[in-house]
């Protein structure tokens, strides 16, 4: 029987994996969860709060750019399609070994078509089998450590390219600045 990893043990055993890479990219490791930061940038790993050890859990990427969550971004948008064919295919083996709950009860979700469906407990983790097909929002599927290892193994080599290809660009306020004066001038009774 493998064992469910519930989020604390999940952010210690994750910052585990991914401490070293990200040091050698210039990040900091932050305290508590497993988070790193490089300046006004901070990557964060985000559990689903609809995991459980029924169910196992899902985990995705983000990037902060300050404070607050309004600048967000979620890194796994820009997997290449090799990369989403890869990812899918390690989240089906991953899915295959979760363990069934026993009974194996019926839940009804929103369907395709909006409507309510059932679907059993041990298929929930099923129910997003589209999220690969182009950049969406990516929610990679967990239950053991060993599947964490799996996905490290994964995030680790592409991490660098998703962060750069994430880290919105950042401007220079005061060329906002001048352009506002020169644009409210404009405006100005002379």
């Amino acid at each position: 029987m493998r064992d469910y990893v519930k989020s604390k043990e999940f952010h210690r055993h994750m910052r585990v994996l991914l401490a070293s890479r990200f040091q050698e990219l210039g990040w900091e490791p932050q305290t508590g969860r497993c988070s790193f930061a490089r300046g006004r940038t901070v990557f964060w790993l985000q559990v689903s709060q609809y995991s459980n050890s029924l169910i196992g859990g899902k985990f995705t990427l983000n990037l902060s750019e300050g404070v607050g969550a309004a600048g967000d971004t979620r890194i796994l948008r820009h997997l290449n399609e090799a990369d989403r064919a890869i990812g899918k295919a390690l989240e089906e083996h991953i899915i295959a070994r979760l363990p069934r709950p026993d009974p194996d009860p019926e839940v009804e979700v929103v369907g395709d078509d909006g409507g309510t469906v059932l679907v059993k407990v041990g298929d929930l983790a099923k129910a997003n089998p589209r999220q690969w097909d182009g950049p969406s929002d990516v929610w990679l599927p967990y239950f053991s450590k060993s599947d964490l290892d799996e996905w490290a193994a994964f995030l680790l080599p592409r991490l660098e390219r998703l962060i750069r290809l994430s880290t919105p660009e950042i401007i220079d306020p005061m060329t906002w600045t001048t352009r506002f004066n020169r644009l409210t001038g404009l405006f100005r009774w002379r």
